[in-house]
């Protein structure tokens, strides 16, 4: 009778436990965002205050990051402690993220690179979905579990299936992706045994987290998401499982409040919180930030070139920018080949008329591609033209540009020579229509040739000195 008595006490008391509050705060697609701009990005050390605010007035709190960490500004593209972007890594390292998952950007420079950034990060980056090609085995740790008192939240990681059509082919070369579903449920029962809450950390896009969840059961809670750089406020619901996605460039910091009862959500209240607020003089980050800007803006700060139109990226038609850029391509490679043709998506930088300077330059051109020359037949070049003229809407990648050329002129059965660079050789199917061959790396970085070019056309004196 008191066993009994003992059991229905503890049963009342175990029945009228309040669910536990956790707030969940997350980034998306930062893209080495060191300095604000207003309306554009945001920056590391204004981040930093909205996290320490966010973790003071939070009982318990988990920061996650959904990849694209990586490529698009000077800081990211430095190299630091042995790896392109390491500078990177570090300011995550003192941001205190708990777990990340991998952007397609992770993947823009060699798999040697993104071992060394791994390494230097004192987080860990997730992935179920990335495989070796060999052996099928996990290339990175497929699921964490992160626990705040008592509460234990499991992760899981997927990156994009369109990763090879993003990056250079080699550096994929040796990975495989399985399809989200089928990586999921992989781990899912496992995870979920070990946890109270499941959370899927992906850089996938919206449209695919959406349909994902549809596929999904109770078993997730919830999908923190990147890549299509959606800003969703408030997340929204889909088959029962939240999703949510903060922008890019640290505009805004994901804000999650939730209840977790009963091994799920009980209670979310999001929002998406500006990232304006400036740095303290106690910041941690902020000297680090300072300490590396110092050093790129001495190396990089300098005016090279005076520009007499804005420079205007657009991925899906002809503009000023990606014509002088093909141009000039094929300027500086003019007795190797007939014409240049370039990707309009690997312009990344707006650069208003006037002033250029080499960070500038690095900042539109981030991508560590290389000069290459290669061979084709007319009848190749025409088959081109007709994919690069289709309906660049409707398609999922970017256009290309190519260099003053009379195109009416083509001769089926004659042999041409390009003058491209190593992603479109790499990504041939998708940019060209036809196979290259007699394919010539230069070795020569195209930012080299492009800066060559500017500082002839529009440079001012000594500016590559």
């Amino acid at each position: 009778m008191r066993r009994f008595a003992i059991l229905l006490v503890l049963s009342v008391f175990v029945i009228g436990l309040p669910a536990v509050a956790l707030r969940i705060l997350h980034t998306n697609d930062s893209h080495g965002a060191y300095h604000s701009v207003p309306g554009a990005c945001g920056s590391y050390e204004s981040l930093w205050e909205h996290l320490d605010h966010n973790r003071s007035t939070a009982e318990r709190s988990i920061y996650l990051d959904a990849g694209d960490q990586q490529t698009g500004s000077a800081f990211s593209a430095r190299k630091y402690a042995g790896a392109v972007g390491g500078a990177v890594i570090a300011v995550f390292n003192r941001l205190g993220l708990d777990a990340a998952t991998l952007g397609n950007h992770e993947y823009d420079q060699s798999p040697a690179n993104l071992v060394r950034l791994t390494n230097l990060a004192n987080y860990p980056f997730i992935s179920s979905n990335i495989v070796n090609k060999a052996d099928g085995k996990p290339r990175f740790k497929p699921w964490h579990i992160i626990e705040r008192d008592g509460v234990k939240v499991g992760i899981l990681g997927l990156t994009t299936l369109d990763l090879g059509e993003k990056v250079k082919a080699q550096n994929v070369a040796d990975i495989r992706l399985l399809p989200y579903k089928q990586a999921v449920e992989l781990y899912l029962d496992e995870v979920d045994r070990a946890s109270d809450l499941v959370v899927l950390l992906t850089h996938n896009g919206f449209e695919a987290d959406s349909l994902l969840a549809t596929q999904l059961d109770e078993r997730v809670d919830l999908i923190i998401g990147g890549h299509s750089h959606h800003v969703l406020e408030p997340a929204v619901q889909v088959n029962g499982i939240w999703i949510a996605q903060a922008g890019s460039h640290l505009r805004f910091l994901g804000v999650l409040d939730l209840e977790v009862e009963d091994d799920c959500i009980v209670s979310l209240q999001s929002r998406l919180e500006p990232i304006t607020l400036e740095a303290s003089r106690e910041n941690p980050v902020r000297l680090f930030v300072k300490q590396v800007s110092d050093e790129i803006e001495a190396h990089l700060g300098r005016v090279i070139a005076h520009l007499p139109v804005d420079w205007q990226p657009n991925k899906y038609e002809s503009t000023v920018l990606s014509k002088w850029m093909a141009n000039a391509l094929y300027k500086q490679y003019q007795d190797s080949a007939d014409i240049a043709i370039l990707n309009n998506g690997g312009f990344r930088r707006f650069i208003p008329a006037g002033d250029v300077t080499l960070r500038d330059m690095h900042e539109m051109l981030p991508f560590e591609n290389y000069v290459n020359i290669f061979s084709c037949y007319g009848r190749d070049l025409i088959a081109w033209l007709g994919l690069n003229e289709a309906d660049p809407i409707a398609r999922a990648f970017d256009v290309c540009d190519y260099s003053d050329f009379d195109t009416s002129k083509i001769q089926a059965d004659k042999l041409y020579r390009v003058v491209s660079h190593d992603f479109i050789v790499g990504q041939w199917e998708k940019y060209l229509a036809f196979e290259p061959f007699d394919v010539f790396d230069t070795g020569e970085l195209i930012l080299d040739a492009i800066l060559r070019q500017l500082v002839s056309e529009y440079g001012v004196a000594a500016s590559l000195e």
